[in-house]
């Protein structure tokens, strides 16, 4: 499989709105290759209360399917893998206060 170097993920409701978006950068570490990312919009007036489920759950297959690891650096990112522990393996350099 050819991983990008650069991966979008959009979620839109039935009227073509989006209601949420991130991207991930593939990026050489010291240590190894990772997918960083740096933001996560959610859509304050269109996304529902299981918006941010729908789209990690994107990005976490396609991460977990390219086999690297993910550096989420948005706190709702960050948020979201505190409350999912079962997403460890693939995350990357933890906050020190986790």
């Amino acid at each position: 499989m050819t991983i990008p170097t650069k991966k979008y993920f959009t979620r839109k409701n039935d009227n073509d709105i989006i209601t949420s978006r991130t991207d991930l950068d593939l990026i050489e570490r010291k240590d190894e290759t990772v997918w960083i990312m740096n933001h996560l919009f959610l859509n304050p007036e269109q996304h529902d209360q299981h918006e941010i489920s729908l789209i990690m759950h994107d990005v976490v297959v396609f991460v977990q399917e390219s086999e690297k690891k993910i550096w989420p650096l948005d706190p709702i990112a960050i948020k979201y893998f505190k409350q999912h522990p079962e997403l460890e393996a693939i995350w990357y350099h933890k906050p020190f206060n986790f």
